[in-house]
Order: C-alpha cells, then structure tokens, then sequence
C-alpha cells in the first residue's frame, strides 16, 4: 500500500498509493477560493484529488493496447517496446523505453502488462551491461489509467532516480490490468510474482544493453509482491536473482485489512481490496463486505486513482464502511489468506526495513511476519527506522526516502559479491 493521509494534496510530483504505501505529495494548485485542502470540506477534496491525478497523467495511447485476440507467448514474450521523454521527475525529464509483455494471470491465462525500462543517460554503458534494479510499486488504484507508466512522476520515481545515479538500470512493471487492458488482481502474489518475472526477460529483449544480474526492490503493495516472488524463487528460480529489499511491505493481509478497515483516513483501502479480491475470485461478492453507502461509491474506486479512493471514502470508516462479517466471509479471508507471506521460505538474501511510526503497515504487525519468515530459514536481515512513515508526506518523512541509503549500500553490496549467502 501506499498512504493516502494527504492524498488529495498530491500534484505533479507524486498521487498516494494504496496497500503498497509509499510517496511524497507535493501541493497541487488551487483551483478554487480555498487555498489549501487541508482546511476544505470533503467536496474540495475529491476535487483536489481528481486535479491531482488529471495534472499527472499521461495520455493512454494504443501502445497499451494488446492484440484482440492475444495470440499465445511464453511468459516475458515482448509485444512491442518504444522509447518515450514523457517523464519528468524532480523537474528533470527522464528518458524511458515503454514495454509491452506476456505474462499471466494467477489462474494462468495469457495476459499482457505494461512496463518502463531505465538506464542511466550521463554515464557509459558498464562492461557487462547496466545492473538492474526492479522497482514492484506501491498500490496506486485499480483502474487502468493507475498504471505507475502513464504517470508522469512514475510514481516511484524520485527513488528510480537514486537507483540510476548510482549507474543502475531500472525495470518497472505496471502489473496486469494497470495501463493494458484487464482486472488488476490486488495483492496477488501469484499474478505479481508472475508480472516481476515477465518483467525482466521482456526489459533484455527491449533493452539489450541489461546486465544479467539484478535486484528487487518493493515498497507496501510491491514489497508483498516482491516478497512473493522470492518465495516464488524456490521453486520457479529466475537467472541473475541477488536478493530482495522489502520497505513496510504490505505481507499479513488479514491484519491489514482489518487495520485499514478502521482506521481514519485509510478507508479507501477496503472497496480497493474487495474489488481486487473480486477481480481474482469472481465469487467473492463484494456486496456482503461493503455496505450500502461504500458500494454506491465504487464508480471512483474502479475509476480513480488512490488518492480520489481515499478522498472519497474519508468520510467512512467501520460498521459505515464494512459489513459485520467483512473480516469473517470464507472467500474473501481466503483470498487474503492465502496471498500472505510468512508462511513458506523465501529465497534471499532479503534486507526487511519498516518504520517504527508506520501507520498504514504498523511495525507490530511486519515484526511477526519478518520472525515468521526467519522460522521457515528464510535469510531476513529487518531493521526498524524509528520515526520513519509508511511514505513521505508534510513534515513527516517516509521509510524509502528516509532508509535510502542504507537500501542503495546493502544493493550495491549484492552486486558486488560472488556469492550469496
């Protein structure tokens, strides 16, 4: 997730983020006689939100339009690729290679994902080729135009630009139904780790120029995607792997689920998660997790992005915003069930780094799964940031940006061993 407190405010620089919390929001412009949605009524709100994800987005073109029908590929099979200047990160243009790729649903259908590839612009290729960092994003929505790709800012991308002056390549995955067409499956590990995996063979075909080797970095949503990969890893290994760093990953589903559920402001977190668990599992019925009031609200779940989510929703919290039996529906606590971490060994090394004042992935919560992980030998090295937040937001400083460099020298340490533990 990424947090959605000041969601609203986000402009240019970065929109919030969901079950994968993670960014720091910058002032949209006003648009009205209020010169700051801090002090306006809900209604402003929603406005701002809405201004905040119009003045970040990027056009969607046919680009992101797979072939009807989709003639069948292995998994990471590059549709189509195409060089793009259209980002701009800390009012810098950041040049990028769009991709298009094969991958798969859980329930493995052949479905397409879209993507962005980086590689530093102010430095000769290494030899070897770039290493690679691969960035699984924080939640940004379930709409098709969330895609971290049709953001201007990339949504992570003042941490992509860390990775690329330290002369590392950057692969990003969108994952399925976020940019292309599809139902985006939130908080599945399966269609994740399938997306990360599909990610990195299309990024060499587009970018020949890739080293072998590479790192994955995910934050909130994409650190339990990441964290499902690894645990993917021991069974289906991909070339080239290092290690994992995981930042407030958003692991314990049920825990958090239940967390968002009730607490203020984070309530667009529950129509986001039920409609994702929906999208997986047509039988979950989202009408018996959502009350009436949540449900004649979905439209902006389904079309906006998470900051109008949580603008949306921020008036609703509780038996206001769930069904008595949201957290005990069989289908649904399944769903959640089953695509938590903790329970199998991942493939390590995995640097696991939470902060302390994390109020969307609370660090009680991730200090079990990391100690659960530890019990099934996974390798786990986890650190507590005293003070950090799940993101970045007002004077409060988040877990990536304030854990930067420890996560940039524990990267380059993978790179440069020979072995991994």
């Amino acid at each position: 997730m990424r947090s959605i407190r000041h969601a609203f405010l986000a402009g240019a620089r970065r929109l919030s983020a969901v079950i994968a919390v993670g960014a720091v929001l910058a002032t949209a412009p006003a648009t009205g006689p209020r010169a700051n949605a801090d002090t306006c009524d809900q209604a402003c709100q929603i406005d701002w939100a809405w201004t905040a994800q119009r003045q970040n987005a990027l056009p969607r073109t046919p680009f992101y339009d797979a072939p009807d029908p989709l003639p069948w590929a292995p998994s990471g099979t590059l549709i189509r690729a195409a060089a793009t200047s259209d980002y701009v990160v800390e009012n810098k243009p950041v040049k990028a290679v769009r991709v298009l790729y094969h991958s798969r649903t859980s329930r493995g259908r052949d479905v397409a994902v879209s993507g962005v590839v980086l590689v530093p612009q102010d430095r000769p290729r290494p030899a070897g080729g770039w290493k690679v960092v691969v960035d699984a994003h924080g939640a940004s929505g379930i709409a098709a135009d969330c895609a971290p790709s049709l953001m201007r800012d990339l949504y992570h991308g003042n941490q992509m630009v860390r990775f690329l002056e330290r002369g590392y390549a950057v692969v990003a995955p969108d994952y399925a139904g976020l940019g292309t067409t599809g139902r985006p499956e939130l908080v599945n590990k399966t269609a994740e780790a399938e997306d990360i995996a599909g990610a990195v063979r299309s990024a060499r075909q587009a970018v020949p120029d890739l080293s072998g080797d590479w790192v994955l970095w995910g934050h909130s949503q994409g650190g339990g995607a990441a964290l499902g990969f690894a645990e993917r890893q021991g069974t289906r290994p991909e070339p080239g792997y290092r290690g994992v760093v995981v930042t407030s990953p958003a692991a314990d589903l049920p825990a958090l689920a239940a967390h968002v559920a009730t607490t203020v402001p984070y309530g667009g977190f529950a129509p986001l998660l039920a409609q994702g668990a929906a999208y997986s599992d047509p039988k979950i019925d989202i009408g018996r997790l959502l009350t009436p009031a949540a449900l004649s609200r979905q439209d902006a779940a389904r079309n906006g992005c998470l900051g109008v989510a949580t603008a949306v929703y921020g008036d609703l919290t509780g038996p206001a915003l769930v069904q008595p039996g949201y957290s005990s529906d069989p289908r649904f606590t399944r769903y959640l069930r089953d695509n938590s971490l903790g329970r199998k060994r991942v493939v390590g090394p995995v640097l696991f780094l939470q902060g302390g004042a994390d109020t969307v992935t609370p660090e009680p919560i991730n200090a079990q799964v990391a100690a659960r992980l530890r019990a099934t030998g996974s390798h786990i090295t986890y650190r507590v940031y005293d003070g950090l937040e799940h993101d970045t937001y007002g004077t409060a400083m988040g877990i990536d940006d304030g854990a930067m460099p420890d996560i940039l020298a524990w990267i380059g340490a993978r790179f440069a061993a020979v072995e991994i533990p």
